[in-house]
Formats: C-alpha cells, sequence, structure tokens
C-alpha cells in the first residue's frame, strides 16, 4: 500500500531510520547501506544542540543518492518531538474529507501506477492557468501526463512499435528525448536562441524541465513573444516529428523555427487583448509598482527565494532599507532547496531574520511576495508541514523590539529577487554587503525615485 504519511523530524527520537520520512511525492524511506538495521532511529544522524546532521553518519548509514533529500529537512535547533505530515493535504493537516476520499479509493488505486500529474501537481496547476491557445495547453498537460503517442508510453501500454527515435534511430524514444535531448532536436532548440543548459542537463527530470519552461512563462520581465515562444516550438517539434513517422516527410530545421515565430506572433496579434510594447509594458509596470518606505524610526528587510526542484541549489536574498528607501545592508546565499516554494521562502525569512538582528535593527518590517507565508504567521495558522519553520520564526521574533510581517507583489520585490537568483552563480554559498552593491544600484534607485 503506499504510503501517504510522512513522518516530521523533530529529534529523530521516535522516527525510525526505515519510516517514510524522506520529502518524495510519495514520502519513503531512505536507502539504507548494507547492515544498518532499519529500526536505528533518525536521532542517531543528528548532533546537537543545536541540531545538525552527522554527515560523517550520513555517508555511514545512507547511499549518497539520498543525501540531498535529507538536506532539505529543516531540523528545528532545539528538541521537538516527531510528528506526521498528511500528504494529501498542502499544508500537511489531516481533514475528515480528505481521509473519507482517500478510505474510499484505497481499493482502486494502491497497486495501480499513479498518473505523472498527480504526484506533480504544481505542473498541472500552472500549465491550464497558460494564458495561450487551448490546444497548446492541452498538448502541455498531455505530453507531461505521459500520454501522447511517444513510443516509450505506447510500448507502456502494450502496443508493439519500434521503441527507437525516427529522427536519431540510435535512442529509446522517451517524452524527453523526443522534445529536449535527440541530436536533430537539440539543433531546433539551439536555433531558436532559447535557453537550453536547464533542458539539456542529464541530471534533470522531464518534470524539471517542463517546470524551467513554465517559469520562464512566469517571468513577466521578459517580452511576451520570448516567453510564449517554447510552447509553440514544442507544438512544432511534435508536428515534425509525426509527419516524420506517418507521412515520412522530414521538415527542415529553418522551417520549424519559421513556423514557430509565424505561430507565436498570429497567436498574440490575435488575441483579445495585443500584447502591448515591451518598453511601455515595462515603463506602465514600473509606475504601478512603488516600493513602499517604512516609517521614520524603522527599517524594512524585503526578502526572497529563488526556489529550484531536484538536487540543485536554490537561492535566497534579503535587502535592508530605512525610510529614505537607502541601503543599509543585503545579502544572499545558496542552500539545497526544499519541498516546496512555502518552505523555501521560510527558509529565505528565517536567514534574513537572523542576519538582521545579527546586524543590530531590531525595529524592522520584513516584506516577502508570497502571501500565503504572511497570512500563516500573522495568523498562526496551524501547519504541520511549516510548524518548524514557524515556532523558529516566532522564537526569533521575541528577540526584536518590534517587528511586522507583510505582503508585497512580485513587481515591489525586485531588489530581493535579484539577489536570490545572483546567489546560484555565485561562487560562494553567502556573501553580505554593507552597502548596495553595484549591480543592484539602477533598481534601488528605482524605487527610491518614486518618492520624490
Amino acid at each position: 500500500m503506499e504510503n501517504r504519511v510522512q513522518r516530521s523530524i523533530g529529534d529523530g527520537r521516535t522516527t525510525n531510520l526505515g519510516d517514510p520520512w524522506l520529502p518524495t511525492t510519495p514520502p519513503r524511506a531512505p536507502k539504507l547501506l548494507d547492515s544498518i538495521d532499519p529500526n536505528t532511529k533518525v536521532a542517531e544522524l543528528l548532533l546537537g544542540p543545536p541540531q545538525q546532521w552527522d554527515e560523517q553518519k550520513l555517508h555511514q548509514y545512507i547511499d549518497s543518492s539520498d543525501h540531498h533529500l535529507i538536506h532539505k529537512l529543516f531540523i528545528p535547533y532545539d528538541f521537538k518531538d516527531d510528528a506526521y505530515i498528511w500528504t494529501y493535504m498542502k499544508d500537511g493537516n489531516f481533514t475528515v474529507k480528505s481521509g473519507y476520499w482517500r478510505a474510499l479509493n484505497l481499493s482502486i488505486d494502491d497497486d495501480a501506477p499513479q498518473a505523472p500529474l498527480a504526484v506533480n501537481t504544481d505542473i498541472a496547476q500552472k500549465i491550464w492557468r497558460l494564458q495561450i491557445v487551448p490546444k497548446l495547453k492541452h498538448f502541455l498537460w498531455r505530453f507531461a501526463s505521459k500520454a501522447i503517442g511517444i513510443s516509450e508510453n505506447q510500448r507502456r501500454r502494450n502496443i508493439n512499435v519500434n521503441p527507437y527515435c525516427t529522427r536519431c534511430c540510435n535512442e529509446v524514444e522517451t517524452n524527453d528525448h523526443a522534445m529536449f535531448t535527440c541530436p536533430q532536436v537539440k539543433q531546433i532548440w539551439r536555433a531558436s536562441g532559447l535557453p537550453t543548459q536547464v533542458l539539456w542537463d542529464p541530471n534533470n527530470t522531464m518534470e524539471d524541465k517542463v517546470r524551467h519552461i513554465l517559469g520562464m512563462y512566469e517571468d513577466t520581465k521578459v517580452e511576451i513573444s520570448r516567453r510564449c515562444l517554447p510552447f509553440w516550438l514544442m507544438w512544432r517539434i511534435w508536428k515534425s516529428r509525426n509527419d516524420l513517422v506517418f507521412n515520412k516527410r522530414a521538415t527542415d530545421m529553418a522551417d520549424i523555427i519559421k513556423q514557430t515565430i509565424l505561430d507565436t506572433k498570429e497567436w498574440l496579434d490575435n488575441t483579445r487583448l495585443p500584447e502591448r510594447p515591451y518598453r511601455e509594458q515595462q515603463s506602465s509596470t514600473l509606475r504601478k509598482a512603488i516600493w513602499q518606505r517604512p516609517p521614520v524610526g524603522w527599517v524594512k528587510c524585503n526578502y526572497d527565494v529563488s526556489h529550484h526542484e531536484g538536487n540543485k541549489f536554490s537561492g535566497l536574498g534579503w535587502i535592508i532599507r530605512n525610510s529614505q528607501g537607502i541601503c543599509l545592508d543585503c545579502g544572499m546565499g545558496k542552500f539545497q532547496g526544499r519541498q516546496t516554494i512555502e518552505e523555501a521562502e521560510c527558509t529565505a525569512l528565517i536567514w534574513a531574520i537572523q542576519c538582521v538582528w545579527g546586524l543590530g535593527y531590531r525595529k524592522v518590517i520584513f516584506e516577502g511576495d508570497n502571501l500565503s507565508i504572511t497570512s500563516i504567521i500573522n495568523n498562526k495558522t496551524p501547519n504541520p508541514r511549516l510548524r518548524h519553520y514557524l515556532d523558529f520564526i516566532h522564537q526569533w521574533s521575541e528577540a526584536f523590539t518590534t517587528i511586522k510581517f507583510k505582503f508585497c507583489h512580485r513587481e515591489n520585490n525586485v531588489c530581493a529577487d535579484i539577489l536570490a537568483r545572483k546567489a546560484i552563480v555565485c561562487n560562494t554559498n553567502f556573501e553580505l554587503y554593507r552597502s548596495c552593491p553595484g549591480f543592484l544600484g539602477y533598481y534601488v534607485n528605482n524605487d527610491v525615485k518614486h518618492f520624490h
């Protein structure tokens, strides 16, 4: 039976290594090395106080392929009881409704494989929110669901087809190969001028690559035609593949690129609200997106995270400004990442709180662009998934003279966002600036000029 109850590690004293405590979907136990007793307590892997992972024991007990998952877990500095997370709910709370639904479906789906998007719900949600032509949304959903006529998908349904890619004839045709990594498809992506590092990285899953493309669409700093281009390109790659398979007709790479650009332009030209020129849109956004300065005697710390899935770094950034909008201090850092964006946002906030307190500020407004996190903190809403983060934030809050947590729109959080993104490519794990760094000057000044 698939386990959907994840153990939440506090001090590890009541959780066995063989229990499902890794932050995966569904949760599972780590891969233990030979001779390690699965009944050994997770507490054996912890040092403290303050609590932290014993790296030497991690290497002695657990296969290295699972280490990055363990480092995604946020461990409370002081000793807390282990608890449970009900993974059918986003916040980890058990509800009678979700329990009843699960009980009704136990006999139906326990032995059946789950659809890919059933365990990657964030992808499905983002696809259906896209402001693009409906046929593309449906195509992306079917592609991410592994429901299109790729050879691997057909053979999984016991359809006896040639498993090899029709383009290169060298490798098995999977979703990832057909759309991203086939040598001939790589040439198409390269010719499009779109960034390809993530798409060609063998360590990234097909789901990670889809998330990357969806993330490109959400980047409002890029003009809309470029943000929509990857979707039309995927569609044309798929159409040309089918033309080759069924009609034995190869499509020239230049024609694929040309048709992709025409498709994108035609869609944008005929949408109900035509896209304004990028420069006009950008200036309009800047006029509306005004960073709000703190009252005299206060400082404001904006924070943000650049969240990435899988075994790769996430970045965080924070910037402290006074009532005149002057940058007093700022910093950035990178970390293993977390299971959810909410956990990553909490990590960025905790790091910001500790840095702000260490720099001596005691009357502070912390401002981030995740409304859910701000609401949960201010309302002290129970949230099993974020339990340790919230406890830590509330404990640190008591160290300040006065502290507030506020929400701002993404356009008002540009400086922290830039720091978070830059952290990932930085050569060091952490950087502290005691004044405004050169690469941030334009954006800080842009916020300040609206005051006059």
